[in-house]
């Protein structure tokens, strides 16, 4: 179902008001797992189009777990603790500016 304007970055439910703000201003979307456990654990990279870069925990009411202005850094992190990147990328097409996405 198309999301009406003004909805375009509809936070999830269980998200607190603070991380329901700095999220509202997003440039693209990675997903990130840890395969080694018996349930599989997934991270969310965010890159936000003021120049950081943000783990939040899905599980945990989007809480923040790392961050950074440096996407190598958040990706070291990651990297450390055994995380996979899920393949693709979401981001918004900037020149379109409606609600046309581009999987990368």
């Amino acid at each position: 179902m198309p999301l009406e304007d003004g909805d375009k970055h509809k936070p999830p439910r269980g998200i607190n008001a603070q991380n329901q703000a700095k999220l509202s201003n997003w440039k693209f979307i990675e997903m990130w797992v840890d395969p080694s456990s018996d349930l599989p654990y997934v991270l969310m990279l965010v890159g936000d189009v003021d120049g950081s870069y943000t783990l939040y925990d899905p599980t945990e009411g989007y809480q923040m777990v790392y961050s950074a202005r440096d996407y190598e850094k958040v990706k070291d992190f990651l990297l450390e603790d055994e995380y996979v990147q899920i393949r693709g990328r979401y981001q918004e097409n900037a020149e379109v500016r409606k609600s046309e996405s581009v999987l990368v």
